[in-house]
């Protein structure tokens, strides 16, 4: 029950007759406040033990230990892990029991113990602090808190012992009445409920966000704002009393870890707020080394037995995140780049707080509610501003993702003209090679004569080219946008490839009457270890691209070459004279497809793929291609690969032929398995015209295949993949398996217009021997033949 106002006089005049400083300070305090709790500073004596632990009859009978007016010195003693010894009297001159509470030192410090002897020399102890299960208080409550009872006309005097770890040491000497102890404690866990609950609801939802939007700065903000409130909630003793009541190791490093902890999170959400890796990157880079700190130090606290030095580690870092975010606003305002404002009120709050509170701890403010609070009034503050920075975050990303959604409805109706265009481009480039071939076809079928045939024939071949060409083309876009593409590193000789393609480019160049002219370095390695069939094909599309777009002048092409170790840079330059690129068409020059792609007029063929596919092989070799337009007139294009030098092999001389064998037999047997009628026409014009010595035998699918072979034996099968009543695959897999009427290890080699690495793979597995692909190029297919022949008869002797 609430004591009377006269009863509360009373008392005070009893302080005044034991202490008249207390008096003193109290007694301009009106009615109102005599509930408040009074110091016991003035009439306490402290002994600074430093480390010398001393008992409680040590204390009381060593004459040498001097004690000195608690009062000489500050509430606040910084950070120390020295030993304190604290000594007062007190005497109840009523004829009544008299109650009080005491609250002493931090509820984190470590160790404080209370002795209490009477007038007889009676001991009694009590016990609180952090290191030692929380049932074992004498007052189990969150705070350092004693109970000290008077009879009447009783005295008692006391001492108090505290020692900390390192933490900053408090000596607050509040002394309660029971029931203004008891109304203040109920005050007190209304203030802490309010304010834990903001902090772990505004967790909580800002989680949510970070599930629903995927943005990591929600993530971050949830994760600091959990250990701000765990940091809070280990300063204010909630953390021994809930989570840790035995003490032991996590008990004792929980405010450090947590502290840590929610500074890392802090700096890793400033920096994705303000996207400082994009608008500051110096400052992301500070910040990650910062974060590293902060990891190293969250190491050493948990491998670390004394915390001397960690307390104030902890609060330097604390100041030099809060330096950095303060710095990285500073720094976005003076480029003027935009940062919401309510973020900056609220981070100015937070560093406020933040500020006073390290102050406090560093001793250089005095100590008081608003000082050793600072952090709850800056946080409370700084969750409410930066809330609504937050609201306006998720506005912004809805209206970015709406603007997102209207471009990528623009995009596909973009790409549904892009499409149509590019359809009808195709159509274009494909028929015009058909219409000449057909043309051709209907001129040598009615001139029996057979006049210009040999001309009517390069048409037919080059036209063919060109089809093969676009669908090759089309072929590695569609392995390239399913991101299937790889590279087949092989040794092979540079010299002779290069020379290959330039070759085939200047006999276009001359036909068109232009001058190609062409250096290469003498210094280029005889074989390099690469992808050949890639590095050929960007050649041949940058040269192509050359001398189409070249009308008068000249194409010149130089290749230098640079060695270090065992590695080749070869660069390559390509400089005409053409027509050269604009500036809105340089920045996509090398995407696939574009509407500027299509907006040109049919000045010049081509589906618009070729530098789209060069880019990407030069991506995936890690080289480098650069297309710039020339001072004077035309484009320069620079182009650089690194490839692995080989010495093991040496390159066959320029201009050399190899022999190619022939089947060692008069009869050998081929069996042809394909459906289609005017493949097996092309193939058997090709045997009679180069190989009439073997005996060809067609089999129009798999099934009729497997029926000849019961009849006549077979030296080789060249088998076809897409056929009816019996496929391809399964054909050579019934072979392989020993299911077919002949000798399973019988080479097999595939003739396909299915020239994926899928299918490559596919067959390869099931026991091919080759492939080549359609049309089918007569001496390549020969050369194969003839090396699995050879192989077969040399396994056979071995």
């Amino acid at each position: 029950m609430r004591q009377s106002t006269p009863h509360r006089l009373f008392f005070w005049l009893k302080i005044l007759f034991l202490a008249f400083p207390i008096v003193s300070n109290a007694q301009n305090l009106d009615e109102q406040n005599f509930t408040e709790a009074v110091s016991l500073r003035p009439i306490t004596s402290v002994l600074l033990a430093g480390q010398n632990e001393y008992n409680l009859e040590e204390i009381r009978n060593n004459p040498a230990l001097e004690f000195v007016p608690l009062s000489s010195l500050k509430e606040n003693l910084g950070f120390s892990n020295d030993n304190y010894w604290l000594n007062f009297s007190l005497k109840n001159t009523t004829d009544r029991y008299k109650q009080y509470y005491l609250e002493t030192a931090r509820p984190i410090t470590d160790v404080v113990n209370l002795f209490l002897i009477d007038e007889t020399g009676q001991l009694e102890k009590q016990y609180s602090g952090d290191k030692i299960p929380f049932s074992k208080k004498t007052i189990q409550h969150r705070k350092s808190i004693f109970e000290i009872g008077l009879r009447p006309g009783q005295k008692i005097e006391a001492y108090i012992h505290l020692k900390s770890d390192g933490e900053v040491v408090m000596l607050p000497m509040k002394l309660y009445q029971e029931a203004s102890f008891f109304n203040l404690t109920y005050k007190e866990q209304v203030f802490y409920g309010f304010f834990y609950g903001i902090l772990i609801l505004a967790c909580i939802i800002y989680l949510f966000f970070f599930f629903a939007l995927k943005d990591k700065a929600f993530i971050y903000y949830a994760l600091y704002v959990l250990f701000i409130a765990l940091m809070q909630f280990s300063l204010d003793g909630f953390f021994h009393q809930y989570f840790t009541p035995q003490g032991g190791w996590l008990s004792d490093r929980a405010v450090l870890l947590t502290a840590l902890t929610s500074l890392l999170f802090f700096g890793k959400y400033g920096d994705t707020f303000l996207n400082l890796k994009k608008n500051i990157p110096l400052l992301h880079i500070v910040n990650k080394v910062t974060g590293f700190a902060i990891l190293l130090a969250v190491l050493m606290l948990v491998l670390s037995t004394n915390f001397e030095y960690s307390y104030p580690l902890a609060n330097a870092i604390g100041i030099l995140v809060l330096a950095q975010m303060l710095v990285s606003l500073v720094v976005m305002k003076f480029k003027k780049q935009k940062v919401d404002v309510f973020f900056i009120i609220g981070i100015s709050f937070l560093l406020l707080g933040f500020v006073v509170f390290i102050l406090n701890n560093f001793n250089a403010v005095e100590n008081s509610f608003l000082t050793s609070n600072g952090t709850k009034f800056g946080i409370g503050f700084e969750i409410i501003f930066l809330s609504i920075s937050m609201v306006n975050r998720i506005r912004n990303l809805r209206m970015e993702n709406e603007q997102n959604q209207m471009l990528a409805l623009q995009r596909a109706e973009d790409m549904n003209d892009i499409k149509s265009s590019f359809l009808s481009n195709i159509s274009h480039e494909l028929r015009t090679p058909l219409n000449l071939i057909m043309g051709v076809a209907t001129s040598l079928q009615e001139n029996k004569e057979g006049e210009n045939l040999d001309e009517k024939c390069k048409m037919l071949l080059s036209s063919s080219k060109n089809l093969l060409g676009y669908i090759e083309d089309i072929l590695d876009f569609t392995v390239i946008e399913k991101g299937d593409q790889e590279l087949k590193e092989v040794s092979f000789g540079i010299k002779s490839s290069i020379q290959k393609v330039v070759n085939q480019q200047e006999k276009k160049a001359i036909a068109k009457g232009l001058a190609f002219n062409v250096s290469i370095s003498d210094n280029l390695p005889a074989r390099i270890v690469g992808d050949k069939a890639k590095l050929v094909q960007i050649l041949t599309h940058l040269l192509d691209n050359a001398i189409k777009f070249t009308n008068k002048g000249s194409v010149d092409v130089e290749i230098q070459c640079q060695k270090k170790d065992d590695q080749a840079s070869i660069n390559f330059k390509i400089k005409d004279t053409g027509i050269g690129i604009s500036e809105e068409k340089m920045s996509t020059i090398f995407e696939s497809f574009t509407k500027k792609s299509f907006m040109d007029k049919r000045e010049f063929s081509g589906l618009g793929l070729g530098l789209y596919i060069v880019k990407t092989y030069v991506d995936l070799q890690k080289g480098s291609i650069n297309l710039k337009n020339n001072e004077t007139q035309g484009t320069i294009c620079e182009l650089n690969l690194s490839f692995e030098i080989d010495d093991h092999q040496t390159e066959t001389p320029q201009g050399s032929k190899s022999v190619v064998p022939e089947i060692q037999t008069e009869t050998g047997n081929i069996l042809y398995v394909e459906d289609n009628k005017m493949n097996q026409t092309v193939v058997k014009l090709l045997f009679k015209k180069n190989w009439d010595k073997a005996n060809l035998t067609i089999a129009n699918h798999g099934k009729e295949a497997l029926e000849i072979m019961k009849e006549k034996k077979f030296d080789m099968i060249l088998m076809d993949l897409q056929m009816p009543e019996m496929d391809g695959f399964e054909t050579t897999s019934l072979i392989r398996n020993g299911m077919a009427n002949c000798h399973p290890g019988i080479p097999i080699i595939v003739l396909t217009a299915d020239n994926t690495s899928k299918t490559r793979k596919k067959i390869f597995e099931l026991g091919a021997n080759d492939l080549v692909t359609k049309p089918v190029n007569g001496p390549l297919l020969f050369s194969k033949m003839s090396k699995n022949a050879i192989d077969k008869a040399i396994s056979n002797v071995a």
